[in-house]
């Protein structure tokens, strides 16, 4: 199901800060360039990342412009902040529904080029939002979001251990142009992703019978798992431990249980606890027109190797070779 939905609709939760400010000047963005990215084909691209917390951080350019940028599956464009940015081309008047809150899109810019080896995208439409209060509860100076419209031609391999992502050029059908090289990474089981516009979601099982539906997003420092899952099942399968507040792209913070999400199996895959937040999940669930049990964020994507295809529909899971 394909939604035209603002790109904002990304959710962060804050749990650690880490990173240090940049410096950054206000400059029209004719385009993006990953300044740390080491390509093995021209097919394949790999790029290293440092942890902000716990959310994915590369080092991008646009024009003479270099710093922070978080990679999110969750968001479904290029959002920039507007500290670094002149007057948007387009201002906009809409704002969307997050866990945390209404996010303002405080206009639209079009970058003339948007460039990543063989990727060449122009006239490539962003967001321009205000990312003051992330970048003070991280610490560190944020240029922009990237979401699923970058990154939507490729299969994207995420290495949290490596701290490495791998793009693999899709054709239309889904298939990669060229095979990551098995010397790099093993194959070991593939699983059957829903898709619902940029959303990424996958099945995991808790015990014989129940299963839940989550969301992939690697914007998510903790996942989230909606508050009428069922009182027998938060008996068996959720640990409470404390109250904490979370907070995210929308400026609100709410207050919701923190605990631990046990007994999850990705088929006959078993996964570790997970740390996980109690909340309503109402609002995504409208917003993204989907049926959600809950979002995966950093502590299912840490556990493995793993990568997103979109057009396949499918999440498989490595091993490192190397």
């Amino acid at each position: 199901m394909k939604t035209n939905l603002p790109a904002c609709f990304a959710i962060f939760l804050w749990t650690y800060i880490l990173g240090s400010p940049i410096d950054a000047r206000a400059s029209a963005p004719p385009e993006l360039v990953f300044t740390q990215a080491t390509w093995l084909s021209p097919n394949i691209i790999r790029i290293p990342f440092t942890f902000t917390g716990t959310l994915i951080t590369v080092r991008a350019r646009i024009d003479t412009l270099e710093g922070n940028f978080f990679f999110d599956t969750g968001a479904n464009g290029l959002l920039l902040n507007n500290r670094y940015l002149g007057k948007p081309t387009a201002f906009g008047t809409e704002s969307g529904g997050s866990v945390t809150g209404k996010v303002r899109v405080l206009g639209n810019t079009t970058l003339d080029t948007f460039l990543l080896d063989n990727l060449l995208l122009t006239q490539l439409k962003a967001e321009v939002i205000d990312l003051g209060h992330i970048e003070r509860a991280k610490r560190t100076a944020l240029l922009g979001i990237i979401g699923y419209e970058v990154f939507k031609d490729y299969e994207i391999l995420f290495d949290y251990a490596a701290r490495l992502l791998v793009m693999v050029k899709l054709d239309a059908k889904g298939n990669q142009i060229e095979r990551i090289p098995d010397w790099e990474y093993t194959v070991l089981q593939s699983f059957p992703l829903e898709v619902s516009g940029h959303v990424a979601m996958i099945s995991l099982k808790f015990g014989e019978k129940k299963r839940k539906l989550f969301g992939l997003d690697t914007g998510a420092e903790q996942n989230l798992l909606t508050k009428d899952a069922g009182g027998r099942f938060l008996k068996d399968n959720f640990e409470i431990r404390r109250r904490v507040n979370l907070g995210g792209v929308g400026n609100e913070k709410i207050e919701v249980l923190s605990g631990m999400l046990n007994n999850a199996q990705l088929d006959s895959i078993p996964l570790k606890p997970m740390a996980t937040l109690l909340t309503n999940l109402d609002d995504i669930n409208t917003v993204y027109q989907t049926y959600m049990d809950g979002m995966l964020g950093y502590e299912f994507f840490a556990q493995q190797p793993l990568s997103i295809n979109y057009r396949k529909k499918r999440l498989t899971i490595y091993r490192l070779v190397r």
